[in-house]
């Protein structure tokens, strides 16, 4: 069931009073100097029928919630820093007709990702019977978008369960929220963890922990971390809350679902790697006014064309050996110079040739077109990058593109599709590629466009840093490197048979191993994936006990491109797949590379797949 917060971390905000900041832009920046992993904030809005701003500082008037024009300043003011808004109420049940209308009113101002009720019993907390809180949800859900997004927030102790009437709130929420203070419970971050899940784990909604920050050390908050994501799968964190969070707390926080610590904006200014982003996006589809085609002869074959998956429609002709009989053109109109990242999407019928010729004109420092040749075979439904190229403002050719049917093969077929430019923000000088997210290996292509990961038939039998035997018999103790991935019935919940299932590329690289690896990996296919376009970094992925593998080292492939078959490593596992991804350079030189027990070594060299990907799947047009 997804949420508005999977693969995110966020931090909590009660009010001026306990932070040191007095703007939103105060905190804002704290936010992005000290932990840029942050993806947003759950800010407290009302107390039972009071907003919160009654109880703000009279020097901190920019903090103070007062109405909807307040929330609406502080969406538009996050946004600015690319925070978002999450709003966060404590009902009382005294008024329950009230505090619906005042909750109403926060969900509904535009920019209001989601809204949490935090529901507890005791003084200043929830003191309505069992009877108020259907009829004070039925009010605040029945006049909100289906889409719109509530969560409850609860002590998570088991004496706490009953005395909150969890099954009167379950119809109106869609997660569940617990505060997971091990340090003020007087637990491990292990118990508190184990206890909220044990309590509120059968509850039917996903579970996003609330993690202490305030009065706890970095390293419980690290260990509670770890064991929400890799033990017990959390697809998102929050952590209580500004203005208890220190510096060494700041540095747990800033660190993603990955594991990995993000870099802050003086960091990435003073990193040899670039930093990216893209900024304005073009689209020319062959029903665009920007797109034109034709024939040379009047005898020439003309273009057949049918309406594709992305409901445009897709142009195509045979292949011709030796000269060609009719051309396209894609003029873009770029508003502005500097790079421009240039794909063409590849359908997924009706592009058979191995060598469709694209000319970009208008290249700085080239005088004539730039050729590009393409693959369409082996790509399916995708869009494959050209390169990244640099153009002048105020060229009327910049940017144009020419593709005809000239291949040099017969009896194939060229596709005359979309094509995209995407402007490349805050890099001097980009390399000729870039990748422009990750994404599931497995499924169809309708399955990989979901906003859930894994497609629906897929599940993970062996997890990240997972403790097991490798070899039978209690044999070969190891901690995980990736993911193991199986195919299993939705109704049964058993196991079904994976055997021979398409493989695909996460994302678009170069391909440096393809053969069989030595141990018990069988084949193995491992990328180098082109400089992701939010960092700059590169990213390599394993992809272990393969079979007919569909590429070489030295093919440059596309994110969604086959590459592979799910096999067993010549009968020695169940048939599965196995991905790693790795932020070194360990794949590059060490293909089979396997750390075994050695934790700080793995951890060193590889990361979480579910999360990373999660967190960075590619923007879609």
């Amino acid at each position: 069931m997804p949420t508005p917060y999977d693969g995110k971390i966020f931090v909590w905000h009660v009010y001026g009073g306990m932070i040191g900041e007095v703007t939103i832009d105060d905190i804002a920046n704290t936010l992005r100097q000290y932990a840029p992993a942050v993806s947003g904030i759950f800010v407290k809005v009302l107390d039972g029928t009071d907003w919160i701003g009654t109880f703000e500082p009279g020097n901190k008037p920019d903090l103070a919630i007062n109405g909807p024009g307040d929330i609406n300043r502080w969406v538009s003011k996050l946004a600015r820093y690319n925070l978002e808004f999450h709003a966060w109420a404590l009902p009382k049940g005294i008024d329950p007709a009230a505090e619906a209308n005042l909750m109403l009113q926060v969900a509904q101002q535009p920019g209001v990702r989601s809204l949490i009720l935090d529901v507890e019993a005791g003084t200043g907390f929830y003191r309505g019977s069992r009877e108020t809180v259907r009829p004070m949800m039925a009010r605040l859900r029945g006049s909100l978008p289906g889409t719109f997004h509530i969560g409850l927030s609860i002590d998570p102790r088991p004496n706490h369960y009953d005395e909150i009437f969890p099954e009167e709130w379950s119809p109106f929420v869609g997660s569940i929220h617990p505060q997971v203070y091990w340090g003020e419970f007087g637990q491990s971050p292990d118990g508190a963890l184990r206890v909220a899940y044990s309590t509120w784990g059968q509850y039917g909604k996903p579970i996003i922990p609330v993690l202490q920050a305030y009065n706890i050390d970095r390293a419980s908050m690290d260990r509670a971390r770890s064991i929400a994501v890799h033990t017990y799968n959390a697809p998102a964190l929050s952590w209580y809350t500004l203005g208890g969070i220190g510096p060494s707390q700041f540095e747990a926080v800033n660190v993603n679902l990955a594991g990995v610590e993000v870099p802050s904006p003086d960091e990435i200014a003073s990193a040899p790697m670039f930093s990216g982003t893209y900024g304005t996006d073009i689209l020319v589809t062959p029903d665009s006014p920007a797109y034109r085609d034709g024939v040379f002869n009047a005898n020439d074959n003309a273009f057949q064309s049918f309406r594709n998956e992305e409901g445009w429609t897709t142009k195509y002709v045979p292949t011709q050996p030796v000269a060609s009989q009719v051309w396209a053109r894609w003029d873009p109109q770029l508003p502005t110079g500097g790079f421009w990242e240039i794909l063409a999407r590849v359908p997924s019928q009706h592009a058979t040739t191995n060598n469709a010729r694209f000319k970009i004109h208008g290249i700085v420092g080239i005088g004539s077109d730039y050729e590009v040749p393409i693959r369409q075979a082996p790509v399916d439904d995708l869009w494959v990058s050209l390169g990244v190229f640099n153009f002048a403002t105020g060229d009327p050719t910049a940017g144009v593109v020419f593709l005809n049917d000239l291949t040099g093969e017969n009896k194939l077929e060229i596709a005359f599709d979309a094509l995209r430019w995407r402007q490349i923000i805050g890099i001097a000088e980009p390399p000729p590629y870039l990748a422009d997210g990750f994404d599931s290996p497995l499924g169809t292509a309708a399955d990989r466009k979901l906003a859930k990961l894994w497609p629906p038939i897929w599940y993970t039998t062996n997890p990240f840093e997972n403790f097991y035997y490798l070899g039978p018999g209690k044999t070969n103790a190891a901690l995980h490197t990736g993911n193991d991935m199986i195919l299993y019935n939705p109704d049964t919940g058993e196991r079904q048979d994976c055997a021979h299932q398409p493989i695909y590329a996460i994302a678009s690289g170069v391909v440096t191993y393809s053969e069989r690896a030595t141990g018990s990996w069988g084949n193995v296919i491992v990328i180098q994936h082109d400089p992701y376009i939010n960092t700059g970094q590169v990213f390599y992925s394993r992809y272990g006990h393969i079979e007919n593998p569909q590429v070489r080292a030295g093919d440059r492939v596309s994110r969604g491109q086959h590459i592979a078959n799910i096999g067993n490593a010549y009968g020695r596992f169940i048939y599965h797949m196995h991905l790693d991804i790795s932020p070194t350079r360990v794949l590059l030189t060490r293909p089979w590379d396997w750390p075994g027990l050695n934790k700080k070594r793995l951890e060193a060299n590889y990361i979480d797949p579910y999360p990373f990907i999660l967190k960075n799947r590619p923007a879609k047009p």
